[in-house]
């Protein structure tokens, strides 16, 4: 095209990207709901097994120009986001059980750090540098609520001007929001009325 420059080369490359597979991290059921939400022309997609399912989403993908921008769950707003997200791994999925336990303890060891006045000698570390290391690590799953909690905990921290917030996704920052609006509304909904009683005694 004439006047094209290469970032916008670039950007119609990816744009018309061709999807070849869905990476395997990502389940059937993820996939049934990611169907649903953007309604991809897709038949019985429960009725399929994940290896048919994952092959009619591909061919649906490569054909389709265009999908219902999602504001709410993924915050997946065209189609060429929603092919990276199914590219790449799911950030749920991507830790083990073990992976999982693992990070949930170091959680909980900070917290308890945090909670014993953020003293090193009573807590499970040997220095505050470790504490700090140990956090920036496990930050990177703030999906999980223990992480976020060991973050705000440690932000309050008195003795340290560091910083470490949560890596949380797109869907679970919208859930947060949603749940923070709600509950923002019942509080501002309740009304505390003031009057005498009067008490009769027979």
């Amino acid at each position: 095209m004439i006047g094209l420059n290469t970032q916008n080369k670039i950007y119609i490359y990816i744009y018309t990207m061709i999807i070849s597979h869905i990476n395997k991290t990502h389940s059937r059921r993820d996939m049934i709901e990611l169907i649903k939400l953007f309604k991809l022309p897709i038949e019985d997609a429960e009725d399929l097994n994940k290896k048919e399912l994952s092959a009619e989403l591909i061919d649906v993908l490569n054909k389709i120009d265009n999908i219902i921008p999602d504001d709410h769950f993924y915050c997946i707003n065209n189609l060429q986001d929603l092919k990276e997200h199914l590219i790449k791994p799911n950030q749920k999925k991507i830790l083990s059980i073990k992976d999982k336990a693992e990070i949930m303890k170091t959680a909980k060891l900070i917290i308890a750090f945090c909670k014993g006045g953020y003293v090193i000698d009573i807590s499970y570390f040997d220095s505050i540098d470790d504490v700090y290391t140990e956090a920036r690590r496990v930050s990177q799953f703030g999906d999980m609520p223990t992480v976020r909690r060991m973050c705000s905990l440690l932000n309050k921290n008195p003795y340290s001007t560091e910083m470490i917030y949560p890596v949380i996704s797109k869907k679970v920052q919208k859930e947060l929001e949603v749940k923070a609006l709600t509950s923002k509304k019942v509080h501002t909904s309740l009304h505390v009325k003031h009057g005498k009683i009067l008490v009769q005694f027979d």
